[in-house]
Formats: C-alpha cells, structure tokens, sequence
C-alpha cells in the first residue's frame, strides 16, 4: 500500500477565525488552497502550481476582508449621504 504524503501549510488567518490552509498533495494538481471557518469550507480549489495557488489565497483574503469591513460599517440610506444632500440643495 502507498503511503499518503500531505504538507499542510497555514497561508493566513482573519480574526473571526476563517484561515486559509496550502494543502500540498502527490498527484496533480498537487496544491489544494482550503479556506475554513470553523468546520465550514467557504472556498476550495485545486491548482498546479504553487505560486498560482498563493496568489488565488491572496485574492480570497482580500475579498473576505472587504465583505467583512462592509458588513461592519453601518448602513446609510441613499437621502442621507452627503453627496445625495448637496444634489438635492443644488436643484433647489
């Protein structure tokens, strides 16, 4: 019986505790990018190289990041924002 080889590599973590994990595998596509948050998968994706792999975990940080600032920032009504304010006086 072969043996199964992994390298597990934490690539980042986001302090609402979603990490990402570099899963390097024997057979192709050898590098498996996993983001989790607790025991949910929110993304997965299998590529060839490792590079592209860092830089797609990149990406997801990224998005995940600016999905969580926005959700933390109060919501505003289209009337109440300044620019839809200075609209409205200049028509009037």
């Amino acid at each position: 019986m072969a043996s199964l080889s992994l390298q597990i590599e934490r690539i980042w973590s986001l302090s609402d505790g979603t990490i990402c994990l570099l899963v390097e595998r024997e057979s192709a596509p050898r590098f498996e990018i996993c983001v989790v948050r607790g025991e949910k998968v929110l993304r997965q994706g299998r590529l060839y190289a490792r590079g592209s792999a860092q830089m797609l975990a990149e990406t997801w940080r990224s998005t995940l990041m600016s999905l969580t600032d926005q959700s933390s920032q109060p919501s505003t009504v289209s009337g109440d924002r300044p620019s839809a304010r200075r609209q409205r006086s200049a028509i009037a």
